[in-house]
């Protein structure tokens, strides 16, 4: 199994969104990467392509929690639906953030986490972490 970043629990709720963790499949990478500062999360807006957001994260003995406010997801200007993919990065090294380790499949249906709302002008976003296709977690985000 490639190296991920594995899921443990994922907490929607305040206005934020805090998922928790540890690093699996490092074995090569250098000790300081396994605890300590430098990693961060990474979030990448897949659809539509966009900018990306980064955040400190504290890894520790290879566990790690990544908090995300909700407000920041939201791009100007941009459509009225996106997705943002999850990484966790150090140096050259970039994980995805997923769960893979369990033997449930088809999480997207079955592991559906609640929406939260964000006023945006006149409207209300929606945003909502799901499991993708493959097993990794994603933010979604819609208006309506």
């Amino acid at each position: 199994m490639k190296p991920h970043a594995e899921v443990e629990q994922v907490w929607p709720e305040g206005g934020r969104i805090r998922v928790l963790g540890r690093l699996h499949g490092l074995d090569g990478l250098p000790r300081d990467a396994a605890s300590g500062d430098g990693w961060q999360a990474v979030l990448l807006l897949r659809e539509p392509r966009g900018p990306q957001l980064v955040y400190p994260v504290p890894v520790v003995d290879r566990s790690f929690e990544l908090t995300v406010p909700i407000a920041d997801l939201i791009v100007p200007q941009a459509p009225a639906r996106g997705c943002w993919d999850l990484y966790l990065s150090h140096g050259e090294t970039r994980l995805r953030v997923g769960r893979h380790l369990d033997d449930i499949r088809n999480k997207a249906s079955i592991m559906v986490y609640p929406e939260q709302l964000i006023p945006d002008d006149e409207r209300l976003i929606h945003v909502r972490p799901r499991y993708t296709i493959n097993e990794n977690l994603s933010i979604d985000y819609w208006s309506g």
